[in-house]
């Protein structure tokens, strides 16, 4: 297969200096296409344009890829495939449509953007309305990464998304990409406004990590041993480029259990739900109190003190504390009491206000996996 290195050498002179200028091949199409059974990628095709122009009339297509007209009608469609055939010609980028294994029908696009060099290539991606929630964003990363770094050399592969655009990088996530940074201005919008990016990467331990961890995902599987699902928006602070660190043996845990770990001076909870397996911080966000001497029903917690109840897979507060206080959206909430009767009027003092104003938090998580039968979390310390 060639590569964005290949092709025949011109030689040139400035003066006495020589300059050897390489000229890329025109790429081609794996054979046979690329595919897990349930997603194919190929080349875009002329008939791919209606549904490339029903896609890409998507608000949020629109909204998270500031590069394509607005409005997106058929003719970009066949100038973009236009500009994907151009590019396949002229060396610079593997363009394919995502399909669907079974009917050949597009629900996509992702491109290989080849750089100056093999750490300097990227892939961005779109999928259609209608085929969202499948996974096939994520099967079609998969598909590219394995292909070009093990087809093309690759040493580091980028990928970016908009800073508000929690979806795409969650399919990062999941494909084993990286987070590295906030970059500021990296791109502009159809305005020609700078813009940042949140830039992820992959290099080739990334790739073998992630497919390790898929590896034992799978053999786990039939044991319902899984990480839960939690909001990425609440990974405690510091947790997306801090290493790893073992916390415990899976055989040591129990489904509905809890159990505090303590690193570092961080003391963790690490709780088996009926949606799977957490870490968080072992404290109620109300006061403090270790949740792991609470109990545990389904995904919710029960505080040991004040009956504030949390779930745990959500992040959110099922139960204010019987002493009430602000919520996490700053709303404020009475007192109660398990009785229903009215609590017992207080006068105005310091200790009545500082419950007034105490705010309960959403739980904040520490992402996990597990490798090699122990569960492992990313924490914000250095690993002793």
């Amino acid at each position: 297969m060639p590569s964005q290195c290949s092709g025949t050498a011109d030689r040139h002179f400035l003066g006495d200096l020589p300059h050897t200028l390489a000229m890329p091949d025109a790429l081609t199409p794996p054979d046979p296409p690329l595919s897990d059974g349930v997603v194919t990628l190929r080349p875009l095709r002329a008939d791919d344009a209606a549904a490339i122009a029903a896609a890409c009339q998507d608000p949020e297509i629109q909204r998270w890829i500031p590069i394509i007209p607005v409005p997106y009608t058929e003719i970009d469609a066949r100038r973009f495939i236009l500009m994907t055939l151009q590019a396949w010609h002229d060396g610079t980028s593997y363009e394919y449509a995502i399909a669907d294994a079974a009917t050949d029908i597009y629900v996509g696009s992702i491109g290989l953007h080849l750089g100056p060099n093999v750490r300097r290539h990227a892939v961005g991606y779109l999928v259609a309305p209608e085929a969202r929630g499948r996974g096939v964003a994520v099967r079609a990363l998969q598909l590219i990464t394995r292909w070009g770094f093990a087809d093309l050399g690759i040493e580091r592969l980028a990928l970016w998304t908009l800073p508000g655009n929690v979806a795409s990088q969650k399919v990062a996530e999941k494909a084993g990409f990286r987070f590295e940074a906030l970059t500021r201005n990296w791109e502009t919008d159809r305005d020609d406004r700078p813009i940042d990016a949140v830039m992820f990467s992959m290099t080739p331990d990334d790739l073998a990590e992630a497919e390790a961890t898929a590896a034992e995902a799978a053999e786990l599987a039939p044991t319902s041993v899984l990480i839960a699902d939690v909001p990425r928006e609440l990974r405690a602070a510091g947790t997306r480029v801090a290493p790893f660190v073992e916390l415990a043996a899976i055989a040591d845990l129990a489904p509905g259990g809890l159990r505090r770990v303590t690193m570092a001076g961080l003391d963790l909870l690490v709780a088996w739900t009926e949606d799977g397996i957490v870490v968080t911080d072992d404290r109620c966000p109300h006061m403090a109190a270790p949740l792991s001497v609470g109990e545990l029903a389904g995904c919710v917690v029960s505080c040991p003190l004040h009956e504030g109840r949390f779930d745990l897979v959500s992040g959110e507060t099922a139960q204010m504390p019987t002493t009430g206080g602000l919520d996490a959206d700053g709303i404020y909430h009475a007192p109660w009491s398990r009785s229903g009767a009215a609590p017992k009027p207080e006068p105005p003092s310091k200790k009545l206000e500082a419950r007034r104003l105490t705010r309960v938090n959403r739980l904040r998580y520490y992402p996990a996996r597990i490798r090699d039968g122990r569960l492992e979390a990313q924490l914000p310390i250095l690993p002793e």
